[in-house]
This record gives structure tokens, sequence and C-alpha cells, in this order.
């Protein structure tokens, strides 16, 4: 009987400490279906850093999000087989201190080519000279 009330209070802590996990399509009702291209052996990985994060990639000539992903902090996410094009990341988290969600778009393109093989590493840290800007955006710029 002790070993059944341990392992329901275990299940029961479980399920109220539930959050989503790194890869999972949170907006996947808000976006159009993914794009990949199996034929293009390239990737984006994100390395996370202090907390949790959803990044979408935007094809910048359609304007329209190829695909996206939640983010653990402290974890890294590789999308794979992005189609040939430029795009740019899309950022967003819950701010720690004031609980406000907050959102950012990256500055630079990321190019992919024909016949390209391998991609990109964003490592989300701050930084003051870092080789990577980004401006920040509405919530409605995020999600079109």
């Amino acid at each position: 009987m002790k070993y059944i009330i341990t392992n329901l209070l275990f299940l029961v802590f479980i399920n109220i400490n539930a959050q989503y996990y790194t890869g999972q399509k949170v907006f996947a009702s808000k976006f159009p279906s993914e794009i990949f291209d199996i034929n293009m052996d390239t990737y984006l990985k994100i390395i996370n850093s202090d907390q949790d994060l959803i990044v979408a990639i935007e094809n910048v000539s359609t304007g329209k999000v190829i695909r996206h992903a939640y983010i653990n902090s402290e974890e890294a996410y590789e999308f794979k087989n992005i189609p040939v094009g430029s795009y740019v990341c899309k950022y967003m988290w819950t701010d720690k201190f004031s609980g406000k969600k907050q959102y950012n778009k990256d500055d630079q393109f990321l190019e992919y080519e024909e016949n390209q093989y391998g991609g990109y590493v964003i490592t989300m840290e701050g930084s003051v000279n870092g080789n990577l800007s980004q401006s920040e955006i509405s919530e409605n710029d995020f999600f079109n």
C-alpha cells in the first residue's frame, strides 16, 4: 500500500510540474504547416541560455514562419532540412522580473543556398558586442 501511495504522489507531482519540452510545437495552430526540404542537409541549431524560449524561423521573401519550437533553458534544439532561402529568427520569452512576454527578431538574414550543407549555430547569450543583433517586435509581428 505504501508503494502505491508513493507512486501516486510522484505521478501527481509530475503532472503539477509538467512543462513544455524542448522541440514542442506549442503554436502549431497559429503557424502554418512546417516546411522541410529532405534533400537539403542543412540545420539551424539554437543553444539556449537561462530561460525558456520559443524560436520561430521566418522566410524573408514570404514573411511566413516555416518552423518553430519551444526550447527549455540550458538546452539546445536543431532545426534540420532548412529549404533554400533567406531566413530570420524570431524569439518569444517571458521576462523573469516583470513577467511580461518579450519578442525580438534578428537583424541579419541566414542564407541557405542550393547544394549547401551545414548550417548555423546561434547561442542565446547576452553580450555587449555580440555578432548577431536583434530588434524588439510586437506580439502581432511574432505571429504574422
